[in-house]
């Protein structure tokens, strides 16, 4: 093919007419074929490359998945690397992702039958933003499956039903947190708590966060020993959830 881009553009015959040209015709052709063979060689190299990250994107984004794909995209055997559907996935499902101080996060990816506390805490947060119905436990069951799927569909995330690394990325990102002036039926749920355990009237648990709603969320911070800033933030909600 080089040779051929070589022909087309008169190259090969130039080069071989050289003893009869000038000095100056003779640097031209051979500056000449020195630019087109590095062009080539850049071209090839760019489209290793963007098959390279393309391919690495779709892995855990670790140094060694990186070089895992490139040993594959240029020819070498790497040392290992374990492929399932264009994922690659350790036996515990888990990934670490490294924040901008330095600090390591594992996060470990949950799918349906599951059991753990951690999958308790993601259900919190998709009860208390209105995509699960039933109350929050640390199984992935079939419901908690479809609000999954849900919340996936409203985010833009692949709808897999799975807690998986983009879809947990969210979740924690979510600013979950009711105050003055909000209302719902989940908030409403809260209230109920809050009756429950006599930090408000009964009447008051109307599903709408008013003054009385504000004191009552103080009141039950302090005794728990939480920050009073009379919201149901997500440390607030995580208290009142151990209570039902």
């Amino acid at each position: 093919m080089i040779m051929k881009m070589f022909r087309q553009f008169g190259i090969t015959g130039q080069v071989r007419k050289m003893n009869k040209n000038t000095p100056f015709k003779r640097f031209k052709d051979v500056f000449l074929y020195i630019v087109m063979t590095i062009f080539l060689i850049f071209l090839t190299s760019s489209f290793v490359i963007e098959d390279v990250y393309s391919a690495a994107d779709q892995l855990t984004m670790t140094e060694k998945g990186i070089s895992d794909v490139y040993s594959i995209a240029v020819g070498m055997e790497p040392e290992m690397l374990t492929i399932n559907n264009g994922e690659a996935e350790s036996e515990d499902k888990t990934t670490e992702i490294k924040t901008d101080d330095g600090t390591t996060i594992v996060i470990t990816e949950y799918t349906l039958g599951d059991k753990n506390e951690e999958i308790l805490e993601y259900q919190q947060i998709l009860y208390s933003l209105g995509f699960l119905i039933s109350q929050p436990s640390s199984e992935l069951t079939e419901e908690v499956q479809t609000a999954i799927k849900t919340y996936q569909a409203m985010k833009g995330l692949e709808q897999t039903g799975k807690l998986d690394r983009s879809t947990i990325i969210s979740l924690v990102a979510e600013d979950v947190k009711f105050e003055k002036g909000d209302s719902g039926k989940v908030l409403q749920t809260y209230q109920q708590i809050l009756v429950a355990q006599k930090y408000l009237a009964a009447e008051s648990a109307t599903g709408t966060f008013d003054d009385a709603t504000e004191t009552a969320v103080k009141a039950f911070q302090k005794a728990n020993g939480l920050t009073e800033t009379g919201k149901i933030d997500a440390k607030t909600i995580k208290a009142l959830d151990a209570l039902r």
